[in-house]
């Protein structure tokens, strides 16, 4: 193609483009190939923004949680603005009309309905105590059976007045202290340092799950002895719930918790701390005396939960060979639900544990 054909097809291809444009070429000027943007008008400044910015969307529109919390995404644009200049101005954020800080964005000041994360308990220190059969109480103590002196925390419990002397292959406990009424089994539950002065070692466990317990303690009270073949456990700390609280909280039995109590270098966080919800629970953080001491607290002192694991609710738990293990030698049984690997299921399988 010679050069000549070359400007005349241009010439063309600009005529062609020349006919396409919106605008009629004027004054002699060629009128442009492209459209030029158009920009679209800015809002208001201080009013609502366009709905195109996705400012009025809540939290809970882009990113939606298990547990909705008022969110104060939607702060009025004006505040937000001086808000911010003030904070960079080093002082404090403005107050509003009724007195409280304004809330620019984020979780919202307080806690709402459903929400435990954040809430206070109270510390309740569970020493070594013993709970017994109705046959292994009249053993012990006689026909008259557990004389009550006085309540205890937990609905329906009390101290007894009866007292027992505990010894095991490496030493003797005396005075341990008998909570009634009665239960189905004998359940004598011990801190760390106090199985290392009888001598044994019990699982670490949740009150009533025996499975795995140990024995060979004797009990000795007014009227004779008892030899325990099994029923000695570590018990497991826990978070009473009372039926009110539970439904409050957003927590349900079996659900598990993670609780910050100490001052200083002493505090410390307890995870896996198991939910027990019900009418037979007033509310109230159980530990035993070795954990109250390692944390520096007393009976009556303030914990705050601060993580929250939901059971039986998200994801399902995966449960490996360890983790069956593990299970086992805490009395605890696989929890409904969970996704066991093949080699966890036939040692499951293989000590006795029900599989889901």
């Amino acid at each position: 193609m010679k050069s000549e054909d070359l400007d005349r097809l241009a010439a063309l291809i600009a005529a062609e483009l020349d006919r396409l444009t919106s605008r009629p070429p004027t004054s002699g000027a060629r009128a442009p190939w492209l459209r030029p943007p158009v920009r679209p008008e800015p809002p208001a400044r201080g009013g609502e923004p366009a709905p195109w910015t996705g400012a009025a969307q809540t939290l809970g529109d882009i990113a939606p949680v298990r547990t909705p919390v008022p969110s104060d995404h939607r702060a009025d644009p004006g505040a937000a603005a001086a808000a911010i200049r003030a904070a960079a101005s080093g002082k404090a954020p403005p107050r509003g009309a009724s007195g409280t800080r304004v809330h620019t964005g984020g979780r919202p000041a307080g806690r709402s309905r459903g929400t435990a994360v954040g809430r206070e308990v109270t510390v309740g220190v569970s020493n070594r105590h013993l709970h017994l059969s109705p046959a292994d109480a009249r053993a012990l103590f006689g026909p008259d059976g557990l004389q009550p002196q006085r309540p205890l925390t937990q609905p329906g419990q009390f101290a007894a007045v009866q007292r027992v002397t505990t010894t095991g292959p490496g030493g003797k406990i005396e005075g341990i202290r008998v909570v009634g009424p009665a239960r189905d089994e004998t359940q004598l539950e011990l801190a760390r340092s106090d199985a290392i002065t009888l001598g044994v070692a019990p699982p670490v466990a949740g009150s009533g799950h025996l499975g795995q317990s140990v024995g060979r303690v004797t009990l000795e009270g007014t009227h004779g002895r008892v030899q325990l073949s099994r029923g000695v456990i570590i018990a497991a700390r826990h978070l009473h719930l009372a039926p009110d609280d539970a439904a409050r909280w957003g927590l349900a039995d079996g659900d598990t918790v993670s609780i910050r109590c100490g001052q200083g270098p002493r505090e410390v966080t307890w995870h896996g701390v198991r939910v027990r919800a019900g009418a037979a629970h007033a509310t109230e953080f159980h530990l035993d005396g070795d954990e109250a001491r390692a944390a520096g607290v007393e009976t009556g002192a303030p914990a705050t939960i601060v993580a929250v694991n939901h059971a039986g609710r998200g994801r399902r738990p995966l449960f490996t060979e360890r983790d069956v293990i593990a299970a086992a030698r805490r009395g605890e049984a696989i929890p409904p639900g969970a996704l066991l690997t093949p080699s966890a299921r036939d040692r499951a399988q293989a000590l006795g544990l029900r599989v889901p």
